[in-house]
């Protein structure tokens, strides 16, 4: 049942931890299910063919791309409404860095751990989706990504500009990220409906992928709060 069944393979029994689908689908002799025009069916053909080689790297390059995408639309909302200035570069390569090097091995390991520890004690589909759901918005949100987001971002700043502030770090972590906090609610709103397809729908190699799109809108959101409170 539930995402388990998603990785059962020709001999019937689970993948093994880490083992990736898309190797499993072409032993099987088969591909990923694949619409729309010939260019889509090509993109969607190359990354199914860098994520078989190269899987991590493949998510960790995307996640990196889409951060960056979403942070400069940030900046350019900031500019349009004049608050801000010309593109903050190094802003931006912060963003790209997080996705790349945090964002994306982060929730991958993450997506893994909740398939094997969840789907071992499954009881139906819908009841693997609701706990999956629970530990990611009342556990993994505002005591782990929240705090590490922002904690992580003000490391980033303070090593941009030569400062070595740990205390700065540690306060951003607790006062804008810990717990139950206005972005966390602002998170509701927006991640429980797009888990729920996560889980309930996405392949476990193609959740951060998921995950890193449906961050585009929530990336611009997130930027746009850490830097008007830290304007402040």
């Amino acid at each position: 049942a539930g995402t388990m069944a998603l990785r059962v393979g020709v001999t019937g029994r689970p993948a093994p931890w880490g083992q990736n689908r898309v190797h499993q689908r072409r032993r099987d002799g088969g591909s990923l299910p694949m619409r729309g025009s010939p260019a889509a069916h090509a993109l969607a053909s190359a990354y199914e063919a860098s994520m078989l080689a190269h899987p991590l790297l493949t998510k960790a390059a995307t996640s990196g791309v889409l951060w960056t995408v979403s942070d400069a639309a940030a900046q350019r909302l900031t500019v349009s409404e004049g608050a801000g200035q010309e593109l903050d570069l190094g802003r931006l390569l912060r963003y790209a860095f997080f996705g790349a090097a945090v964002q994306a091995p982060l929730f991958d390991a993450y997506y893994r751990l909740q398939d094997n520890l969840v789907d071992t004690m499954s009881v139906s589909t819908a009841a693997d989706v609701g706990v999956k759901l629970l530990i990611d918005q009342l556990i993994y949100t505002p005591f782990v990504y929240l705090p590490l987001f922002f904690g992580g971002m003000a490391v980033l700043e303070s090593a941009s500009k030569g400062e070595a502030s740990l205390s700065r770090a540690v306060s951003e972590a607790r006062v804008k990220g810990f717990g139950l906090t206005a972005t966390l609610v602002a998170n509701w709103t927006y991640w429980v409906p797009v888990n729920l397809v996560n889980y309930a729908a996405v392949p476990l190699e193609f959740r951060v992928l998921y995950n890193n799109l449906a961050s585009l809108v929530w990336t611009v959101y997130l930027s746009r709060t850490q830097n008007k409170q830290e304007a402040s």
